[in-house]
């Protein structure tokens, strides 16, 4: 489905020329399966993003899937001590096959830090949570945080459409979200847009 002869034929390093439009739309896709509870449905998107974003080849981006699944299912149901899923995160970084000057357990740290933050400030964590990503991004691609602190606060604000938009909605979490998915998928195109060209530009 979301198959490309560009994807099929790159290798296992860490990509910075993804298709920005695709990638978010797989991520949206991703966030309605998991607010939704589809685990399954959730694994097979991850499992396309690694393939849309890293490059990685069919068994490396469904054995990444599955530890940054298992993290992301575990602090979904944790209250606290969220330090114990850096190992699953940063695993699944290792597989997809970071550059060699990057850190995989800063990369997991950044990564979990950006979930904790909107978990903990809530509704209002879109620009706390858009720092969070900025830092993932400076660490996963080794470039300043300045380059990417838009595509940062973009995908952080998208993330605060959606809670948002779901605490206010009749339905909840799981119904179709009419009022907010629309400016959630424009919010993550603008970011991943942002992303390609900043990094583009770094490289």
């Amino acid at each position: 489905m979301f198959e490309s002869d560009s994807v099929a034929g790159r290798g296992s390093a860490w990509s910075r020329d993804f298709e920005p439009d695709r990638l978010a739309d797989l991520e949206l896709a991703a966030w309605k399966a998991y607010y939704r509870r589809q685990p399954l449905r959730l694994f097979g998107l991850v499992v396309m993003a690694n393939r849309e974003q890293a490059g990685a080849s069919w068994p490396k981006a469904v054995l990444a899937a599955f530890y940054l699944a298992r993290a992301a299912v575990g602090f979904g149901r944790a209250r606290g001590e969220y330090d114990r899923f850096v190992t699953d995160i940063a695993r699944g970084y290792r597989v997809l096959g970071l550059a060699p000057d990057v850190d995989a357990t800063e990369v997991a740290k950044r990564e979990l830090r950006w979930w904790i933050v909107r978990r903990e400030i809530g509704l209002a964590a879109g620009d706390a949570a858009g720092e969070a990503i900025t830092a993932l991004y400076s660490a996963l691609y080794n470039v300043p945080h300045e380059i990417v602190a838009e595509a940062g606060a973009l995908r952080g604000r998208a993330a605060e459409v959606r809670d948002r938009g779901a605490a206010q909605d009749p339905d909840g979490p799981a119904g179709p979200g009419r009022a907010y998915w629309p400016e959630v998928r424009r919010l993550l195109r603008q970011s991943y847009r942002s992303l390609r060209a900043a990094v583009a530009e770094s490289s």
